[in-house]
């Protein structure tokens, strides 16, 4: 029996350096290299999340192709003003994905285009058969602008970064690295996602639990310091296992063992396996992530040219974030209780057996 687990585990470990070695497979990048690529195929999408980040208030609604964010059918500006409401955020999305989906219905049924609107769209699918207008109507996405956001995030960006930046040097992971924490929280500590995602840093409570401690009454992933520290380690992780950092940075979101697998069929190809790869979860979000990146570390480096004076503007101090989360008193006077009544019954219990 131990002979056929050891065996057993052999195979697996074989199988992962199978997987690992097509990923790895590659010329070593000199130092003279750039560390971070921005191959053509997906400077289209950089080009986006710049406008994005920079040109798009949080009343503006772009309706895009998700694979080919280049295809983008309107900027939407909600009327009004201030930052818009869950329910105006679902009635945009719903009123541009109804509009677009119908012309784009109307026009792959074969017919003419009857306004301007419709001619616009068709311009953009010359040459291209019928059938592409219903798979476009299929993958319209709506995208909210971020640029107050991403503003805020400059400004507050500048309290963290010294640290941090100090931090990922130390680990051996390149400082412009600290730059994925705007795409990640905006340089917010008490971000929180739908998904459990915690921190500046957006660990979730498995993967953070493998470099912080966190338990009921204490989350690390609260600590810029900790949460900073744990982000080197595990980038340095990923790119020790994947060779490069566009898929290193891809697995800090999608998970190393995915973005490895996914790698190895593409023999360890970046841009292959965003345009080809549609495994699970494999969506807009994980295909744009290195492109948010590349994105956010452009305009990092020009704030000025595209937030004129913002280098001017004082810095956001952040408030401190508790991380450790003890429950109110009333909390434990009712645990303690509890404690005191089940002890009171297994003493009751031992004086009856005492009896018998």
């Amino acid at each position: 029996m131990r002979l056929t687990k050891a065996i057993g585990k052999a195979a697996a470990s074989l199988a992962l350096v199978a997987m690992l070695s097509l990923v790895l497979a590659r010329p070593a990048r000199s130092e003279s290299q750039v560390p971070f690529p921005a191959p053509k195929t997906i400077q289209p999408n950089i080009d986006f999340w710049v406008q994005v980040f920079t040109a798009y208030s949080y009343r503006d609604f772009v309706i895009l192709d998700r694979d080919n964010v280049w295809r983008t059918y309107q900027i939407y500006r909600l009327p009004g003003e201030g930052q818009p409401s869950r329910t105006d955020i679902e009635w945009a999305n719903a009123y541009l994905k109804t509009k677009y989906g119908a012309i784009l219905t109307r026009l792959g049924s074969g017919r003419e285009p009857s306004n301007w609107e419709e001619r616009r769209v068709a311009a953009m699918f010359k040459g291209e058969p019928l059938s592409a207008y219903n798979e476009a109507a299929q993958n319209l996405r709506v995208q909210e602008g971020l640029c107050e956001q991403f503003r805020e995030g400059l400004l507050r960006s500048r309290y963290y970064r010294p640290t941090m930046e100090k931090i990922f040097k130390t680990a051996g992971v390149p400082p412009e690295l600290v730059t994925l924490a705007h795409v990640e929280s905006g340089f917010h500590g008490g971000a929180k996602s739908g998904a459990g995602a915690v921190g500046i840093w957006q660990f979730t409570r498995g993967t953070g639990k493998q470099y912080m401690k966190i338990t009921p009454y204490h989350d690390d992933r609260l600590n810029p310091v900790r949460s900073t520290e744990a982000a080197a380690k595990l980038l340095r992780a990923n790119y020790e296992t994947l060779g490069d950092w566009p898929l290193a940075i891809t697995a800090y979101n999608y998970g190393t063992g995915g973005t490895a697998r996914a790698a190895s069929i593409y023999g360890g190809d970046y841009c292959k396996m965003v345009e080809r790869y549609n495994g699970p979860r494999f969506g807009f979000a994980v295909k744009n992530y290195y492109s948010e990146f590349l994105a956010a570390l452009h305009v990092h480096r020009y704030e000025d040219k595209y937030f004129p004076g913002i280098a001017d503007e004082a810095t956001i101090r952040p408030a401190p974030i508790k991380c450790d989360l003890t429950p109110p008193k009333s909390a434990r006077k009712s645990r303690t209780a509890k404690v005191r009544k089940v002890s009171t019954k297994a003493s009751h219990r031992t004086k009856s057996q005492q009896k018998i």
